[in-house]
């Protein structure tokens, strides 16, 4: 791991590690031992433990009785609560993204353009999800619910790492993609109750494919 200056070490570590839990890196159940990963990241103790301590207050890691700490399963109840959550929080965001469709809307149409050219050029993957993300946070940002917005990416932290490997399978990209379409659609439309309506299907779609995921990681 390559460590940067502008940022404290600690925060870099736990970037680090949480990226390497979400890629499978670091695998659920796996124990993470400070002698082992401080030597494996370059950095000292002091931040490792700094860094793991943040994790653990997430719930991404747990201690463990034979010392360090245990990489935190993540169980299907997890998963439905999570998107039960979400979904609770984002009808907020599309009620006051509705009141506010005419403001930054073009920036939104811009994003759906360059991901279609993305996906019809067979662009990488990664280049993709980047889009769908930013697709997200924008219509997060025109809500100005900051608090809001904050809860719902921290939900999404959890389910990352499956979350990735759905918009991997290039179908179920697809037809995200057309459902990113729709909603804007019927945002533009003043249509609440269609938008939330969609947007059930498009997160309970979601969150079939994450746990089907799970399932084939097992």
């Amino acid at each position: 791991m390559v460590i940067k200056k502008m940022k404290p070490i600690r925060e870099q570590v736990y970037d680090g590690l949480k990226d390497m839990i979400f890629s499978g890196k670091i695998s659920s159940g796996e124990r993470i031992v400070e002698v082992d990963f401080s030597e494996k990241l370059g950095v000292s103790r002091t931040p490792l433990r700094e860094a793991l301590r943040m994790l653990e207050l997430e719930g991404f890691v747990s201690c463990s009785e034979k010392g360090g700490v245990i990489v935190n399963y993540i169980s299907v109840k997890d998963i439905e609560e999570i998107y039960l959550i979400r979904e609770a929080l984002e009808c907020i965001v599309i009620k006051e993204v509705i009141k506010k469709y005419s403001e930054n809307m073009a920036a939104v149409d811009s994003i759906l353009t360059k991901t279609a050219s993305l996906i019809e050029n067979k662009a990488p993957y990664e280049e993709i999800i980047a889009m769908f993300e930013k697709f997200n946070q924008t219509l997060y940002n025109i809500s100005r619910l900051k608090h809001v917005s904050k809860l719902i990416n921290n939900m999404k932290e959890y389910s990352k790492r499956f979350r990735l490997l759905c918009l991997q399978d290039e179908t179920r990209l697809k037809e995200a993609f057309d459902e990113h379409c729709k909603l804007v659609e019927i945002i533009k439309k003043k249509d609440i109750d269609e938008a939330l309506k969609l947007n059930k299907i498009h997160l309970k779609k979601s969150m079939n494919f994450v746990l089907e995921k799970m399932t084939e990681l097992k």
